[in-house]
């Protein structure tokens, strides 16, 4: 019974996938004849590699909780479309025109052991980030305030805090209210760097980029441990992370 009923949610998914895709008007490619693999579960969206034999892509169905996320997806696409052909970002397909989903090249390649990195791979990462930093952006300044005061919300109405750590959030809400003020610099962010980083053959490739933003320009670094010379800015990934895991769980 097990093996009938893992049968039947294959079919199912596959069903879903290829009605899905049916939506795509303007690819040439023959989606029914293609084998559909699901991908390792993300945290945030369901993947699915998709072979059709000479060539592989990834279809990645986005969360429909997004936006509780602080996810924009219309400046995703202008970020994907400004890392079109960049030799360190994964090519981007398709994109669906109401954001339900993205078709976009399969990369092989390993994650990396930040803890096993030496001086040489540091030096690529710095390099890497450098070379992302160099594309212009036509979007906004990001607000991490009101990201993660929107988290903060979230999380209170749906647990019980205590009231130390309730005034240890406050105070921190307060700083970075105060940061998010400042005349920092905006630069092209990632976001979520460490778990998106593939060592390829053709070096490092990134992908997943739908946290990325105009952000404060040494984020990244910071969140590799390339430097570690800001309080706020390891404060705030830290509260980032941890509150990001407490808002999946609630949406």
């Amino acid at each position: 019974m097990a093996t009938i009923n893992g049968e039947r949610v294959t079919m199912n998914t596959n069903y879903k996938i290829k009605n899905l895709l049916k939506s795509i008007n303007d690819l040439d490619l023959n989606f029914e004849k293609v084998k559909i693999q699901e991908l390792v579960k993300g945290l945030t969206n369901e993947s699915y590699m998709l072979d059709f034999e000479k060539f592989m892509l990834v279809l990645r169905i986005n969360n429909i909780n997004s936006d509780d996320l602080g996810i924009n997806r219309m400046h995703e696409a202008h970020i994907l479309e400004k890392l079109k052909n960049k030799p360190f970002a994964q090519n981007t397909i398709y994109i669906d025109k109401n954001y339900r989903f993205i078709l976009y090249e399969y990369i092989e390649g390993n994650s990396i052991d930040f803890k096993k990195l030496n001086d040489v791979d540091k030096k690529k990462l710095i390099e890497l980030i450098n070379s992302y930093q160099e594309i212009k952006l036509e979007l906004p300044k990001f607000n991490y305030f009101n990201h993660i005061n929107k988290y903060w919300q979230k999380i209170r109405k749906s647990n019980n805090i205590n009231s130390q750590k309730e005034k240890k959030i406050e105070n921190f809400l307060c700083d970075l209210n105060n940061f998010q003020k400042s005349n920092w610099p905006k630069l092209l962010t990632h976001h979520d760097l460490e778990k998106n980083i593939l060592a390829t053959k053709n070096g490092y490739k990134i992908i997943d980029w739908e946290y990325a933003a105009n952000g404060y320009y040494n984020f990244d670094r910071h969140s590799l441990k390339l430097i570690n010379n800001n309080k706020m800015i390891s404060n705030l990934i830290k509260n980032m992370n941890s509150f990001w895991f407490e808002i999946n769980k609630i949406s």
